[in-house]
């Protein structure tokens, strides 16, 4: 009797066990997922925002989630090569951060799914928005509103504006529809704008030298060209500038105009995690920004000697003082 008993409490133990037993193995087996990250140049604050987006998700890196991060670093010719690299890594998903990675990886592959953050619907990159063609889908960031919407509050800044430059990142198929709004806002509001196409970071210091000699009243700025020259650049010749991202007014620009970049990447985290758990990017419809933010840079307005009207600065979300 006494075997018995002992028998049947091992045995017990054994039934409680086994679920826990059988979890622990599940979880020791699950496959460490490899996630690429792809981006023309510096991807802060994106690349934070989306590892701590992915984080909530329960993601640990190094353990459930290894990221593999490749930057141009502002060079568009190397964004194909970086591209083919990344896919021959065999990474279950890329995120592909501007328009040159999202056309650079979409040439690499069209088995790895790509969860795209930026680019415009006019570049082509995308059939339906409510099921998406091929093996990509993402979020939009607006900028091509927003860039238009930028010549407009140049305006309430200025209301003599006359002039201003499109500053433009030619090799990025995005500087085609991002030239083309600005253009057609600046019909509307009877401003003048002078595109000036940049081949690659170089070329800058010597098309800012080339504004002396006319003098814009604003400068509207792609935002995949390198953010913190422009910035730099700008300042130092007393040139109000501003670009569709929060990162531009934090580097020195005058104000950025932009999408809520928490929103964006909760969205593009969320994708990764549904596609790494089976679902297919084409039952992902493409999102679009619904939240958006101004953030003027009073030190900048107060440097290059513009004063910023009270009630354009009752607008913004942040005044960097």
């Amino acid at each position: 009797m006494p075997n018995g008993g002992c028998s049947r409490r091992r045995w017990l133990a054994a039934a409680a066990l086994a679920p826990l037993l059988a979890g622990f193995r599940a979880f020791a087996q699950a496959p460490v997922r490899r996630v690429g990250w792809l981006a023309p140049g510096p991807s802060e604050p994106g690349w934070t925002l989306f590892k701590t987006a992915m984080a909530k998700l329960g993601y640990v890196e190094g353990k459930t989630v290894v990221y593999d991060q490749r930057s141009a670093q502002s060079d568009l010719g190397k964004i194909d090569a970086l591209a083919a690299a990344m896919v021959a890594a065999k990474p279950d998903v890329i995120v592909a951060y501007f328009t040159p990675s999202i056309w650079a990886a979409k040439k690499a592959t069209s088995a790895i799914p790509i969860v795209f953050v930026g680019g415009a619907v006019e570049t082509g990159l995308v059939g339906d928005f409510a099921h998406p063609t091929g093996n990509l889908t993402g979020v939009l960031g607006g900028v091509i509103t927003l860039s238009g919407k930028s010549v407009q509050l140049l305006r309430e800044i200025n209301p003599r504006l006359r002039h201003v430059v499109a500053l433009c990142n030619k090799p990025d198929p995005f500087s085609v529809p991002f030239l083309a709004e600005i253009e057609k806002v600046g019909a509307a509001q009877q401003v003048e704008i002078e595109p000036v196409m940049i081949e690659h970071a170089g070329e800058l210091p010597a098309a800012f030298d080339r504004m002396e000699a006319r003098r814009p009243d604003g400068i509207v700025v792609q935002p995949s060209l390198p953010q913190k020259d422009v910035a730099a650049l700008a300042l130092a010749h007393r040139l109000p500038a501003t670009c569709s991202s929060r990162r531009f007014a934090e580097l020195g620009g005058l104000f950025a105009y932009a999408a809520e970049q928490p929103e964006l990447y909760h969205i593009v985290a969320r994708y990764a995690d549904r596609i790494l758990k089976g679902t297919q990017p084409s039952q992902l419809p493409v999102q679009e920004a619904s939240r958006f933010e101004l953030v003027i840079n009073a030190r900048t307005a107060k440097t290059i000697g513009l004063a910023i009207p009270a009630l354009f600065l009752a607008q913004a979300d942040q005044v960097i003082e």
